[in-house]
């Protein structure tokens, strides 16, 4: 490799600027979030029975569905969740268990189990569950100052749902706040009982009035006509026209008994957001996306949405996690870019030659993108791990260019030219070089071998430090010699008698102090070995009451309060609880405060499942 460096230099040259090419272009592509993605599998049954008890719900239904789906092969642990008309059942599965195949044999024993399930119940729906993204991407609020609850919430969930589905890497698959729309027939018991006609009698009457059943064909002269027997009800004052009976060769229509009213369901959940009640969509990563890239699309599009939407309707996004993935991204690379300009200055400083510093630190970046190439084609993602690997071997993947910028400026010394002394030091070192890369890089091996989450968190990092290390020694056999040799070309090796710089005579003053320090250990060995000995046994009883913890505590600037009252408590009364709450964060915080999102009670229905 040093050989054929020599021979094509600029064959060198090229392969760095490939390399430097390559990696931007990896770059642009990767993924940016704040965490590598935790690769799980995981399955959710959520199954609905409008109206039943959570009690019924747990014994009937989420047993059953537990029980059925803990057949799965491979399956680790169950979490289940019953509520009011809903259970909602999560199957774990060993991290060598498929998703496809998880999936389909959660699938094919679910609907099996559809069976036993009580009379009435809707079939259950089977869908992918990451536990690594149970917090959304970011809320988009849709608020009108003059549509209704009902409308603001048919608009979120039929038009602007699909409108999103549109946007690359997203998912929304819920709405909260608002009514759901439902057309009411309302009767009065008293002329119910004077006619004779039950509740139920209207009940049946409206379904039979409202269905489309097609009859087949009528061929009259040269067209052929489409024959359908009975109507859909195309306006609500329809119903009211309704027969529901005939006493006596009289109809009795539901106007006589009652009348027909646009109206929504029975509440059960409400949105807030700074005092007012509004919609929003919760949008979540789908699994590999770009968390930036997916918030600037969305961001990006809301003009556009908005154009397709109601003038009075707005739409604002009020929360959004990509400011913190971006801050913390932020914070990592300035701290690697710090780092990277202090090793530049130390490296002048302790090599005390500006071109030797030079060439050592055009080795640095093209280390560094030499492992985001890596980081690319292993599947890997711009996150606080790689970017930690990155900024722990800062310090490593100068070593290898040093070792051969020291040796050849020793060789120099021999009198040999620049060339012969490049070439020689090279590979007078390469083996010595290749063993102690070798050697840091077989530290993270074990990291194969972890299981869990660990090894998602672990893994990327290793990964990182890996390629950086082998992108070091690669430039260090290449392109370091090349370049020193025309560098050096002319350069003159410095005196024995050469007058020191500042630096150097401060260093010397402090290497003396080292060494009389050096002397005092090795002339009492025994005294040495007990001060580090207790420095041991003091750091073992500190260590002791340290916590743990799997993440540090980071200050995002947002807090989330749960409040759970008495069971049972009616919408209105949560609200007041909820609003009072609100007043008391407001009056302590102050003008700090910027939003107060509250959602308040659950949507018994498909948003269950993301609650």
């Amino acid at each position: 490799m040093i050989k054929i460096s020599f021979k094509n230099p600029y064959l060198v040259i090229v392969f760095a600027l490939i390399v430097g090419v390559i990696s931007v272009v990896s770059l642009n592509k990767m993924a940016v979030d704040i965490l590598p993605q935790f690769k799980t599998s995981a399955v959710q049954v959520l199954t609905l029975y409008p109206g039943m008890p959570a009690e019924v719900i747990e014994k009937d239904i989420t047993s059953r569905i537990e029980r059925w789906t803990g057949q799965s092969e491979g399956i680790v642990r169950q979490e289940s969740k019953s509520i009011i008309g809903a259970s909602l059942v999560r199957d774990h599965f060993r991290e060598d268990i498929d998703p496809n195949t998880a999936m389909s044999h959660v699938t094919s024993y679910a609907m099996s189990d559809q069976y036993y399930l009580p009379p009435g119940t809707l079939p259950p729906m089977v869908m992918p569950y990451d536990p690594t993204a149970s917090t959304p991407l970011c809320l988009l609020a849709v608020s009108s100052e003059e549509k209704t609850g009902k409308e603001l919430y048919d608009l979120a969930y039929f038009s602007l749902r699909q409108m999103l589905s549109g946007i690359q890497g997203i998912i929304a698959p819920a709405v909260y706040g608002g009514k759901l729309r439902r057309i009411y027939i309302y009767v009065e018991p008293d002329k119910l009982e004077a006619r004779g006609i039950s509740a139920t009698d209207v009940m049946e009457a409206v379904h039979k009035s409202s269905t489309m059943i097609p009859t087949g064909f009528a061929n009259i002269g040269d067209i052929n006509y489409n024959v359908n027997a009975g109507g859909l009800i195309k306006n609500v004052e329809d119903f009211n026209d309704i027969i529901v009976k005939y006493i006596d060769g009289t109809p009795i229509y539901v106007k006589d008994v009652g009348y027909a009213k646009d109206a929504g369901a029975i509440q059960t959940n409400i949105v807030r957001i700074n005092d007012k009640k509004q919609v929003y969509v919760p949008i979540y990563k789908r699994p590999g996306a770009n968390t930036i890239a997916a918030v600037n699309g969305i961001k990006n599009s809301l003009k556009s949405l908005k154009d397709r939407l109601p003038k009075d309707v707005n739409l604002d996004v009020i929360f959004d996690q990509s400011n913190y993935v971006r801050n913390s991204i932020d914070g990592l690379i300035t701290a690697g870019i710090n780092g990277l300009v202090l090793v530049v200055i130390i490296l002048i400083l302790f090599l005390g030659n500006f071109r030797s510093s030079f060439i050592v630190a055009i080795s640095l970046p093209l280390s560094l993108l030499f492992a985001f190439i890596g980081l690319y084609f292993t599947g890997q993602s711009i996150n606080s791990m790689t970017l930690g690997g990155l900024a722990l071997a800062l310090g490593l993947v100068v070593d290898n260019a040093i070792v051969v910028l020291e040796n050849t400026q020793r060789h120099l010394k021999m009198g040999k030219d620049s060339f012969k002394a490049s070439m020689d030091a090279a590979m007078e070192v390469s083996m010595p070089v290749l063993v102690s890369t070798l050697v840091i890089i077989i530290v993270f091996f074990p990291i194969v071998f972890l299981t869990g989450i660990a090894k998602y968190l672990f893994m990327p990092l290793a990964i990182s430090v890996t390629f950086a290390m082998l992108g070091s020694y690669i430039f260090s056999m290449t392109l370091i010699p090349v370049t020193a040799a025309f560098f050096f070309k002319n350069y003159l090796p410095d005196s024995e008698n050469r007058k020191l710089s500042f630096f150097e005579r401060l260093f010397e003053k402090w290497t003396g102090v080292y060494e009389i320090a050096l002397r005092w250990c090795l002339n009492n060995r025994l005294k040495t070995l007990g001060t580090m000995f207790a420095f041991f046994i003091l750091s073992l009883w500190v260590g002791k009451d340290l916590g743990y913890e799997l993440f540090p505590k980071m200050d995002v600037g947002q807090m989330e309060i749960y409040v759970r009252l008495e069971p049972g408590t009616r919408l209105e009364r949560t609200e007041e609880s909820i609003e009072k709450i609100e007043n008391l964060i407001k009056s302590e915080i102050g003008e700090s405060l910027n939003m107060i999102v509250s959602n308040i009670g659950v949507f018994y229905d498909w948003p269950a499942a993301y609650t």
